[in-house]
């Protein structure tokens, strides 16, 4: 077990190690790794966006294929995410029935109505970028399951979410994961990315919010 843990977290510093050691079977582990990491709240601390970019740094030595890796890892978020918000939506059902020690209905309807609201506004946005927030990508697709927001609403932006993710991220690893400053600083590096990352979304919100102020200022005047 602890062997296994350990290998999990330092997959993305130590991948060519595990092709060494497992050959091709290393896609259904990063397959899983990725999967697991967006399916399940609990496993937020599986190692992503740097599994992604180490990842593309050994598929731009050709270790690994890069093409395949953009659908593996594709296929994974989208799965993962859309697993994540039907345990969501199940665990919802079942909190009507329970006791009211249940942890579960100390979510107020009121809290629930609330991100239900932000979700109907912003949830395109919030969907498709959540995936760079760390703790985000992984309780997002739960609540939004949880709340009951529209499963079809939800797999349309998670699927484009999850297609810029990927993209960035393993096109990233593949264009600058084997320059030598990259690779001496590893941490900045993911660090800038990540800040890079954000920007678009930034920009769409304060879009929409700015559109959502005046649509409402008209209305009231």
């Amino acid at each position: 077990m602890h062997n296994i843990f350990h290998m999990i977290q330092s997959i993305d510093t130590e991948l060519n190690h595990y092709i060494a050691l497992f050959g091709k079977q290393i896609y259904g582990i990063l397959f899983l790794i990725i999967f697991a990491k967006t399916a399940f709240v609990v496993l937020t601390f599986l190692p992503g966006d740097a599994t992604l970019f180490a990842s593309g740094t050994i598929a731009a030595i050709g270790h690994l294929d890069f093409p395949f890796l953009l659908i593996l890892f594709f296929i994974a978020t989208v799965a993962g995410d859309a697993q994540n918000y039907f345990i969501g939506y199940i665990l919802s059902l079942s909190s009507k029935k329970t006791n009211k020690f249940s942890p579960l209905n100390h979510i107020s309807n009121k809290s629930i109505e609330k991100t239900n609201k932000f979700l109907m506004n912003y949830g395109k946005y919030a969907i498709m970028f959540s995936r760079f927030v760390p703790l985000l990508s992984t309780t997002l697709p739960f609540i939004s399951g949880f709340t009951t927001y529209s499963f079809k609403r939800f797999i349309t932006h998670n699927i484009v979410g999850a297609l810029i993710w990927t993209i960035i991220w393993v096109g990233a690893g593949f264009l600058l994961g084997n320059i030598a400053w990259v690779e001496a600083h590893l941490f900045i590096s993911l660090l800038g990315i990540t800040i890079v990352s954000f920007v678009p979304p930034i920009i769409m919100f304060l879009i929409e919010y700015s559109k959502r102020k005046f649509s409402t200022s008209y209305l009231n005047n």
